[in-house]
């Protein structure tokens, strides 16, 4: 066998003996709680109180709902045979806040202690349903404070346009007036136009020899290149004429920013809680 085997043996033998002590303790309250249920067919509510008191007291030892409450219900009725009246409504209160629905069989069991058992959760019943308001109202006080903490404002403030910028180039007095599918064609083409004509002249300049003239050979193709670099930079020129011109046409005095900003965040605060069953 590898080391890396017993390894796993023994971590799976450990895990096992580990559980079981939890599970046989399960196992032996639920043998409790059936003892009690017999020795309360059999009338001797001393027992049950003996046999049933450390499975719920100080902590509630069984894993199903249905045998805590079992065990609560056995309970409060044997110390109301035995005139423990305190004792008996502590554990009825129990076994109610765990299943406010609960009925006590009339058949078996006699009217004073039913009458007993429904007084105490008439009045728990007035005390849940508070507490649920109370819960619902604080539920929906924290929905609308997260609401609010999320809420998006948004505002509109006007903004003092400019004559000066409005006849600035590439675009400007457009994108001033939000004209901005506009002030990117002004902007792109002035551009282009600006570039390719500084392009032109780099070219031209580049052709001229260590005397700052021309060869022979190059006077012509110099020549073209300056004429695209007029032709260009004229573009260049009358483009930002007309975008001038378009921005003043179309300028206005004002224009609005819409600006958004996020409301506070708000924290919420503790409120009530309602404990209808207890973990087991």
């Amino acid at each position: 066998m590898t080391s890396a085997s017993a390894c796993l043996l023994l971590a799976l033998g450990l895990t096992v003996c580990a559980a079981t002590p939890v599970r046989a303790e399960d196992n032996a309250a639920v043998e409790s709680l059936r003892d009690g249920e017999n020795w309360f067919i059999y009338g001797d509510f001393d027992q049950v109180v003996k046999r049933l008191q450390p499975l719920v007291e100080p902590t509630v030892r069984f894993e199903r709902r249905d045998d805590a409450v079992r065990a609560f219900e056995l309970l409060g009725l044997a110390c109301f045979y035995l005139r423990r009246e305190a004792d008996a409504r502590r554990y009825f209160e129990q076994l109610i806040r765990r299943e406010p629905d609960r009925l006590l069989d009339p058949l078996t069991v006699p009217p004073p202690a039913t009458r007993f058992y429904e007084e105490i959760r008439t009045r728990l019943a007035k005390e849940l349903e508070l507490q649920r308001d109370a819960l619902k109202r604080q539920l929906e006080i924290e929905a609308e404070q997260r609401r609010q903490a999320n809420l998006v404002v948004e505002r509109v403030e006007l903004r003092r346009n400019s004559r000066v910028l409005a006849v600035v180039p590439f675009g400007v007095g457009q994108f001033q007036n939000d004209d901005n599918l506009i002030g990117t064609i002004f902007l792109a083409a002035e551009l282009a136009t600006a570039a390719s004509s500084i392009a032109f002249w780099l070219a031209v300049e580049d052709l001229r020899n260590s005397t700052g003239r021309f060869d022979a050979s190059e006077v012509e193709r110099a020549r073209q290149l300056r004429t695209a670099q007029v032709a260009t930079g004229a573009s260049a020129l009358a483009l930002m004429v007309a975008g001038a011109t378009h921005a003043l046409a179309t300028f206005r005095e004002e224009s609005e920013i819409r600006k958004q900003r996020v409301g506070p965040s708000i924290s919420p605060g503790p409120g009530p809680t309602l404990n209808l069953s207890l973990p087991w």
